[in-house]
């Protein structure tokens, strides 16, 4: 397949995740409300955000060594690639016992302190829900592997469609569950059964369709670890600042105002996030292929792609900021089934932050993709904790709003560090960049 066509096959399967990922949010959420109530959906979001930290329990091994074989099988090495591939599988096994081990102790604090305090799911329930998230965090980080192995041989699409499949499946499976009345326990279990057999089917399939990764006695690296341990830390830096992004807030909100306040918090968030998940579309279509053209040393390719990214980014974002302002309310009864739970100045200060977020993650995509994202992972885990830590001590002073203004001074500060070096990393000017692509890649 030409690059054009691996583009456009990975947009198509990228579009039908974030089909999923917004339809999963849109359509669990109001029966999450229905069934559970808002009080109980707050805690089980809570509960939800403890584990979420454990995703960097790998170091981005696992991210550093999909960048690395992506663009090994570019520059034609193969036995490269394979030994990247089985030295990600050791690490992704090692850390997995290690998550397992983290999240004993995170049920453990629960049950032993409830904290933080869940009035409605009982201490050891809530202890099993935390064990259970963090099973499902070890399970993902193999899964991870077996999708940079799609990645690599040139199969992206692929991976993505199955990936999220099985996301959807467990989507399916959460709806059916509160349907029927059951409580998070359910949930849980559901969802580890699914990712299990997720995994199984990757592993078979993975070896039917790409045989030359399987093929051969080639070793796992043994150095990989320490080869890859620089931009792997970095790429740890994405996960912590994620987490401290989408669930730190949650935690900040919840501890000063309740789970009320962080349910509403979470459906404006959503609403407001749909730009954002529009453009990660577009950013996991292009990641592989500046990867692969890194690895080839095609860097006019690689300005390529940054500028029409960015351009197209840019323009989407505009428009679709600008739809859900004038449409939130009407967006919300229609989803939620009232009105009551819009709050249209929450709404359009999460569009900004989100916003600003989408502009600067089309550029970060050139650093990770290359793996020169060691600055910028630095900076976005504390331009991130600056905001979070700032916002907890200040939250009872200024309120709800102030602390989202926070959120968006850290947002702005990313695009300023990002673009300057996603331009060097490409050999590119802003002048040039500002005048977007004169021919297509």
């Amino acid at each position: 397949m030409s690059v054009r066509q691996r583009i456009l096959a990975a947009l198509a399967a990228n579009a039908f995740g974030q089909v999923v990922t917004v339809g999963t949010q849109l359509l669990l959420t109001p029966l999450f409300f229905a069934k559970w109530g808002a009080a109980l959906y707050g805690e089980w979001l809570l509960l939800s955000a403890l584990p979420a930290y454990l995703t960097m329990a790998d170091l981005g091994i696992g991210s550093a060594a999909g960048n690395d074989m992506t663009m090994r099988a570019g520059a034609g090495d193969r036995q490269g690639a394979q030994a990247t591939y089985r030295g990600a599988f050791r690490v992704a096994a090692a850390v997995g016992l290690l998550t397992l081990l983290l999240g004993l102790a995170l049920a453990f604090g629960k049950f032993s302190l409830n904290t933080p305090p869940t009035p409605h799911i009982q201490p050891m329930e809530a202890a099993l829900v935390v064990l259970a998230l963090a099973g499902n965090v070890a399970l993902s980080f193999s899964a991870g592997v077996f999708g940079a192995g799609y990645r690599c041989a040139g199969l992206n699409a692929s991976g993505i469609v199955i990936g999220n499949t099985g996301r959807l499946l467990e989507a399916m499976a959460f709806a059916a569950l509160l349907w029927l009345g059951h409580g998070p326990l359910a949930l849980c279990a559901a969802m580890l059964v699914l990712k299990l057999g997720l995994i199984g089917f990757q592993m078979l399939h993975l070896r039917r369709v790409c045989p030359w990764l399987h093929a051969g006695n080639v070793p796992a690296e043994p150095g990989l670890v320490r080869r890859l341990l620089k931009p792997s830390l970095a790429f740890m830096a994405m996960p912590l600042a994620g987490a401290l992004s989408l669930q730190g807030p949650i935690v900040v909100l919840g501890s000063a105002f309740g789970g009320e306040a962080v349910a509403l918090f979470s459906a404006m968030r959503t609403l407001s996030r749909i730009p954002m998940q529009l453009m990660n579309v577009l950013n996991a279509s292009v990641w592989p292929e500046m990867s692969r053209a890194f690895g080839a040393g095609d860097m006019a390719l690689l300005r390529q792609l940054h500028r029409r990214s960015a351009r197209i980014t840019a323009a989407l974002v505009l428009a679709s900021c600008l739809g859900l302002g004038l449409m939130g309310e009407t967006v919300t009864r229609l989803w939620l089934g009232s009105a009551q739970t819009y709050d249209a100045s929450l709404l359009l200060s999460l569009l900004a932050i989100a916003g600003v977020g989408a502009i600067w993650n089309a550029s970060s995509i050139v650093l990770a993709a290359t793996n020169q994202h060691g600055r910028m992972g630095l900076a976005l885990v504390s331009s991130a904790a600056a905001a979070i830590g700032l916002g907890s001590i200040l939250i009872g002073h200024i309120g709800q709003q102030g602390f989202l203004v926070i959120l968006l001074t850290a947002e702005v500060a990313m695009l300023f560090v990002v673009l300057p070096q996603a331009l060097r990393a490409s050999g590119d000017s802003l002048a040039r960049f500002l005048q977007g692509p004169s021919a297509p890649p």
